[in-house]
C-alpha cells in the first residue's frame, strides 16, 4: 500500500483538527480551565465583532492546513503504513516540537511564577489539545489515504 495524500486529504484533517480544538476550548471541555490559566473569568472576554471571529477562525483553520500538511509529507517520505504508526509519530512530533515549546512558554512566563497553578494549567490544557488534535489529523491522514 503505498500512501499518497491529496490537497482534499489535507483539508478532511485540518477541518477535523478545528473541529476538535472547537470542542477542547468550548464549555463542554475545557474553556473554564484555559480561563483559569489566563486568570480571567467567561465575563472578562471582550466581545469582538463578527469580523474579528471570523478572521481568528479563518487564522487558525490555515494554521490547522499547515499543521496537517506538514504530516503528509512526513508520513509519505517515511511510508507510514498503519494507523498506529500514524498516530505514534504525530504523537512523537507533537512531544518533540510543541509541548516541548508549550513548557518552555511556561518556564519564561511574565505572568507570575512558571510554578504557579495558573501557568500550570495553561500548559496542560494547550499541550493536551495539540496532542489531541495531532492525534487526530494523523489518524485522518491515514483513513483518508487508504480508502
Amino acid at each position: 500500500m503505498i500512501l499518497f495524500f491529496t490537497p482534499l486529504h489535507i483539508i478532511v484533517a485540518a477541518i477535523a483538527g478545528f473541529f476538535v480544538g472547537s470542542l477542547w476550548y468550548s464549555p463542554f471541555l475545557f474553556i473554564q480551565a484555559w480561563l483559569k490559566g489566563e486568570g480571567l473569568t467567561i465575563d472578562q472576554i471582550p466581545k469582538h465583532t463578527k469580523r474579528y471571529m471570523f478572521q481568528v477562525h479563518a487564522y487558525a483553520l490555515i494554521a490547522h492546513g499547515a499543521m496537517a500538511t506538514v504530516l503528509a509529507i512526513i508520513f509519505d517520505l517515511l511510508s507510514v503504513r498503519t494507523a498506529s504508526l500514524a498516530i505514534s509519530l504525530g504523537l512523537l512530533l507533537t512531544f518533540g516540537f510543541i509541548v516541548t515549546t508549550r513548557f518552555l512558554d511556561m518556564v519564561y512566563t511574565t505572568k507570575g511564577k512558571h510554578y504557579e497553578v495558573q501557568s500550570q494549567i495553561k500548559f496542560l490544557v494547550s499541550s493536551g489539545y495539540y496532542l489531541v488534535v495531532v492525534a487526530t489529523m494523523s489518524w485522518v491522514l491515514f483513513l483518508a489515504a487508504t480508502l
